[in-house]
């Protein structure tokens, strides 16, 4: 099985727990601003999330969507709050408002499509994945994603390529360096040598051991 990291998205200045993305600077379309006047609101909304006390997080980013229901940087905080509290639904929908109002916000393509994969909808998935990928060539993230949704469905071609897409564009993207070693034992015959290479390539980086893929790995 290919290797998915927990995501979770928030926009904020003060960002929240994600996956890293390459550095680079982007234009402000593609990274959106929250509602005008409302920074204290941010401040309170930021410092709820960090404590874990997502119902105060969630009220918050709902009081600027009241004052600027279009804003996409707020529902894609808000999708990032029902996320934390597992209300998948009412997190798809926010995602689904973030791109609506700002189809250029790379990080709302990202998150809607792995709520969507998460719920088996690996079209939809794709479809979401395809898009960031489209806004953001070289985000690897984008084509790691894509990858496992490729695999999901059978087109392990698609996602050979689009794993080592990724890893052109991050050589030290952790987790594509795991999907890909799985990937390779997949094979028939498996590829083991360059499934190992992934493998150790990963734990290097600091993505954590996999004892089925060790043992995987191990038989002859």
């Amino acid at each position: 099985m290919l290797r998915v990291s927990i995501l979770v998205i928030c926009l904020t200045i003060v960002l929240h727990a994600q996956e890293k993305p390459v550095p680079k600077e982007s234009p402000s379309a593609k990274t959106g601003a929250l509602p005008p006047l409302t920074g204290a609101l941010a401040e309170r909304a930021a410092h709820a999330f960090s404590k874990g006390d997502f119902q105060s997080a969630r009220l918050a980013y709902r009081e600027m969507l009241e004052t600027q229901p279009d804003n996409a940087l707020a529902w894609a905080n808000l999708g990032a709050v029902e996320q934390r509290l597992g209300n998948i639904p009412e997190a798809v929908d926010a995602f689904d408002a973030s791109v609506h109002f700002n189809p250029q916000l790379v990080q709302s393509w990202i998150a809607l499509g792995s709520l969507l994969a998460e719920r088996g909808d690996h079209y939809r998935a794709i479809s979401a994945f395809a898009r960031a990928i489209h806004e953001d060539p070289l985000d690897a993230r984008g084509h790691n994603y894509l990858a496992i949704e490729a695999r999901a469905l059978g087109w392990r071609d698609t996602a050979l390529a689009e794993l080592q897409r990724a890893l052109e564009i991050n050589p030290e993207y952790g987790l594509a360096h795991f999907n890909l070693a799985a990937l390779y034992l997949d094979q028939k015959p498996p590829a083991r040598a360059l499934a190992q290479r992934h493998y150790d390539k990963a734990l290097a980086v600091g993505v954590e051991k996999d004892e089925v893929l060790e043992r995987r790995l191990q038989v002859p």
